[in-house]
């Protein structure tokens, strides 16, 4: 057991503690100092997070009270980086830093430490200047802070200085080494990065630091994945982002994310737009990092609430579940609009579970379709009590014919005669479907997935509803185009499609009578319909050529006159302003600059 265990000061990491339990007991051996920590001289020493905690906190002293769960949450960056998981994934991780229970790699996977797109951990350890300061004359020594330590963050929380990379590369560090902080690692006076006079910048990201410290320090309560999209879903969309009846217009999205965080994107990579900003809205959205959904918090915080125009008047809207608190209270957001013969149905769903549908009609009753958990767990109780049919149907202001239903359907036993309720088999076999596709792949076996499913689409759509497991596992395979891999090599297409663009200007600014030179006339020579439209953004040279070939109304009117005016010279024929404005097939709604123009023209013959 350590005799001396010292003080952790405020927001220490827990390596800098073991660090500087180590400097002030005077051992020079890293391996005989985890001997005397952790009674296991193989530990690997870890930066962010620690392993074997709870052998750590039996040999501190006990007069300190500290326990491995309190290490683990107060000392490392457990907190943050399982901040959006379930309940679950936070139990698992706690238990692996504390007991060593659990496998590395799957904890790591759970914690999202290996996708592709992850956010990684810092590869150096990094102080602020001004806190550098203080610790000395507060303390007398330095040590290491875990919110300098964050992923994404560049500027200290509590002062906004951007944060010094230390000479303590945790690559060329050893697994059994610590390294404490002292003047030495940590200079005084560090070179500050190019960026730290842009004061929007710098305030941005002190705003991204102090939402990462939050999260640190107290993490919001667990819930599952859905939870965390849905509420991201809900905000975007009541935002003006929402496509169609519950999308998200992901291209809106984007822009509105370049455009609030765009000074900040070359400084930190980390907060670019890749495919995680479509993926966090996705319904079976995959663990991200912290750092990603601070970013859509902070996104959704900078846009104004949209009101959007619904038949049903502007939300909220009331709730009517008599057995909720918040009965006849304005608490419903999600309203989906249908459209049934003719009429407008709007299906509103309450947080409480309870679902109804509504028309336009004021005297129309609206129709029930789910009654919640609330319903079922108040039923249970009013059976249990031994309350008769029409007593329950009374307090749960439904008819009796309902309580009978649902009794059956939860399989409650009850004083009265409960209905049975008839299980709703599928009206074909399941086994003959399966056969039919399994006897149309063995007669055809060259035929793709595709083709069999033109060949029997009556079997493919029963089993693509009813069998969808079954029939994915089964012969022919899709066939999949290797998305990575990319289809078209847009440089080589932009360099030649400009030239041939320059091409034919030259073509069409040779015929006569003129033709204006625009887009549409240029997309029509290159022989693709609105092809230019569509792909610009990926065609920068002919964005170049285009500005520079193109030309305007006035200036196609412009060349008319005077090819018109070269025309009328060669016939030898008297020319006047009418005559020439003629020939040159111009309109009475000309701007002032075609008239002089004109005139000017008129007069010079």
């Amino acid at each position: 057991m350590l005799a001396y265990f010292p003080e952790i000061y405020p927001d220490e990491l827990l390596y800098s503690v073991l660090g500087r339990l180590m400097c002030h007991s005077g051992i020079l051996s890293n391996i005989h100092f985890l001997v005397d920590s952790f009674g296991n001289r193989r530990i690997c020493v870890g930066f962010f997070l620690q392993t074997n905690l709870g052998q750590l906190a039996a040999n501190t002293p006990p007069s300190r009270g500290l326990t491995a769960q309190r290490l683990a949450l107060e000392t490392t960056l457990l907190p943050y980086l399982t901040a959006y998981r379930s309940q679950e994934v936070r139990e698992l991780a706690l238990a692996y830093v504390t007991d060593k229970s659990g496998n590395r790699t799957g904890f790591h996977f759970r914690l999202g430490l290996t996708a592709d797109n992850v956010v990684r951990l810092p590869s150096v350890l990094r102080y602020c200047a001004t806190c550098r300061t203080e610790m000395l004359d507060r303390y007398g020594e330095l040590y290491w802070r875990r919110d300098h330590q964050i992923p994404g963050v560049l500027v200290c929380a509590i002062h906004g200085t951007p944060l010094a990379d230390s000479s303590v590369i945790l690559a060329q560090t050893k697994s059994y080494e610590i390294i404490f902080a002292d003047e030495d690692n940590c200079p005084a006076d560090p070179a500050p990065p190019t960026w730290v006079n842009h004061l929007e910048t710098v305030k941005m990201l002190q705003r991204i630091a102090k939402c990462s410290a939050t999260l640190l320090a107290s993490p919001p309560h667990a819930r599952p994945l859905t939870a965390w999209r849905e509420e991201s879903h809900l905000a975007l969309r009541s935002r003006g982002l929402g496509r169609g009846r519950a999308g998200i217009d992901q291209a809106a999205l984007k822009d509105a994310f370049l455009a609030h965080f765009g000074p900040i994107l070359d400084i930190l990579p980390d907060a670019a737009p890749g495919k995680w900003l479509g993926r966090i809205t996705y319904k079976q959205m995959p663990p991200l990092a912290p750092l990603r959904h601070i970013l859509i918090n902070l996104l959704i915080e900078s846009l104004p609430q949209v009101k959007v125009s619904s038949p049903f008047g502007p939300g909220p809207w009331l709730c009517r579940n008599p057995l909720a608190e918040h009965h006849k209270q304005p608490v419903i957001t999600d309203c989906e609009i249908h459209k049934l013969g003719g009429k407008i149905i709007g299906v509103f769903r309450c947080p409480c579970g309870y679902v109804f549908s509504s028309g336009l009609d004021p005297g129309r009753r609206p129709r029930v379709l789910d009654f919640g958990p609330l319903f079922d767990a108040r039923l249970c109780e009013l059976v249990a009590a031994g309350n008769n049919r029409i007593g329950t149907a009374r307090a749960l202001h439904v008819s009796p014919n309902t309580v009978q239903y649902h009794v059956a359907l939860l399989g409650l036993e009850t004083p009265w005669k409960a209905r049975p309720v008839r299980a709703k088999l599928p009206k074909i076999d399941r086994e003959a479907m399966r056969a039919a596709w399994t006897d149309g792949h063995a007669a055809a076996p060259d035929l793709t997935r595709l083709q069999l499913h033109r060949e029997i689409p009556r079997v493919f759509r029963w089993l693509y509803k009813n069998d969808h497991a079954w029939l994915s596992a089964q012969p022919p395979v899709a066939i999949t185009r290797n998305s990575n891999k990319p289809r078209f090599d847009w440089p080589v297409i932009d360099t030649a499609k400009a030239e041939r663009l320059r091409q034919e200007a030259t073509r069409l600014r040779a015929q006569t009578p003129p033709q204006q030179i625009n887009r549409v006339s240029l997309d029509r020579a290159l022989g693709h319909k609105r092809w230019l439209g569509s792909r610009l953004h990926k065609l920068p040279l002919c964005v170049i050529a285009l500005a520079e070939l193109t030309e305007s109304v006035d200036e196609f009117r412009c060349r008319r006159i005077a090819w018109a005016a070269a025309e009328l010279r060669k016939q030898e024929g008297p020319i006047s302003v009418t005559r020439l404005r003629r020939f040159a097939t111009l309109g009475p709604n000309c701007s002032p600059e075609v008239e002089a123009f004109l005139r000017k023209v008129a007069s010079d013959l």
